[in-house]
């Protein structure tokens, strides 16, 4: 591996470890325009990726870095504390890539994709609906408006400079301190789509959408919700491309029922069930994703249903 200020690392960041993540890492590392490390999330326990060079984030992490850490999911909504991380431990870079686990490149040379955009001497923050906050958006509430700007984000697929990681983690440490004396609320903590986003912004530094150096990604195929089929995706997906969430087998299904469940849609969902046997499951786990959404079609009628059963009668 070589190290140099002008060169990027990408950091691939998981709080877990199976065989679908070893092969997209392997697959990436392949492609040697850009530095692999995994980002390993091991409050829970160490993650064993081999030969894989990896950044460790410890249970104390937030405490050694000087960091409010008492909001719930932590290390998912503040992924940029895995930035100021490997930015102490790879001191080299002169920027890093972040992704995360369900991110797919479709390209011949996905790193190589990456590596095209400009340098971090022009470009300190790249990421995906890079805008303005819209008054109603949850996280924007997090933020203080008196302070500037607020701006959001999307957070799996995101570039920074290595100055930007070092002022956000000063901007990180300073909301730190004033958070816990004022005795905030640990649910309106920033994440890191709002803070990263707005406070760079706000200190004057280059931030610049994905697509602003040629489409890479459509908003369709590339948000937080709607889930695409890895298998699907690797055979009719665009080249030079990015897609997020990609899942497969029954986390895919688990994203889906969780969406049709809260958009009321179960009728669609069964019949992307049957659409997608022989490609995503075989016709017994088809069975098995019916038999759940029949289950939730039940307890819908349950909760809709009078509480004493001679009510409707009058």
């Amino acid at each position: 591996m070589t190290c140099g200020m002008r060169r990027a690392a990408l950091l691939i960041r998981t709080h877990y470890v199976d065989a679908g993540l070893r092969a997209l890492i392997d697959g990436l590392r392949r492609d040697d325009a850009l530095d692999v490390f995994v980002l390993a999330d091991e409050r829970r326990g160490g993650l064993d990726f081999g030969d894989v060079p990896k950044v460790a984030l410890p249970q104390d992490l937030p405490q050694s870095l000087g960091l409010y850490a008492e909001t719930p999911n932590l290390m998912w909504r503040c992924g940029d504390y895995g930035l100021y991380a490997a930015r102490q431990q790879l001191p080299d870079y002169a920027a890093f890539w972040m992704m995360e686990p369900d991110v797919r490149i479709q390209a011949a040379q996905p790193l190589g994709l990456l590596a095209g955009f400009p340098p971090p001497e022009e470009v300190d923050f790249l990421a995906a609906n890079l805008r303005p906050a819209e008054p109603d958006w949850n996280w924007g509430r997090t933020m203080d408006p008196a302070e500037g700007p607020i701006w959001r984000c999307l957070f799996p697929l995101v570039r920074l400079s290595a100055r930007a990681i070092d002022l956000m983690l000063d901007e990180r440490r300073q909301a730190s301190t004033s958070f816990r004396a004022g005795g905030g609320d640990p649910l309106f903590w920033p994440n890191d789509e709002v803070f990263t986003a707005s406070t760079l912004v706000r200190r004057g530094l280059v931030c610049r959408d994905l697509n602003d150096f040629g489409q890479v990604y459509d908003p369709a195929n590339f948000s937080f919700w709607f889930p695409i089929s890895e298998r699907e995706l690797a055979a009719g997906g665009q080249e030079g491309r990015v897609y997020h969430p990609v899942l497969s087998g029954q986390a895919y299904f688990t994203k889906l029922f969780r969406l049709a469940n809260e958009q009321g849609n179960l009728e669609g969902l069964e019949q992307l069930v049957d659409r997608l046997v022989g490609a995503e499951w075989t016709p017994e786990e088809a069975l098995g994703h019916h038999r759940s959404i029949a289950f939730a079609r039940s307890q819908l009628r349950l909760a809709d249903a009078p509480a004493d059963p001679y009510a409707a009668q009058g």
